[in-house]
């Protein structure tokens, strides 16, 4: 079944069901964030171990 097909028969659903799967989509597709700690230290991470790499491609 293509996405396509999957959509056509979201459609056809009554609101009840269509609204459980709105609700499965919106858990399946959470974006997971971190905070601002510790995406700077695992940034800081990367960019010390590949060093060179990032001199590299900053040329």
């Amino acid at each position: 079944m293509t996405a396509h097909e999957v959509i056509q028969q979201i459609k056809t659903l009554p609101p009840q069901e269509r609204a459980k799967v709105v609700d499965f989509v919106t858990k399946e597709l959470r974006v997971k964030t971190m905070n601002k700690q510790t995406f700077d230290q695992a940034s800081k991470q990367v960019f010390d171990r590949h060093a060179e790499l990032m001199r590299r491609l900053s040329q």
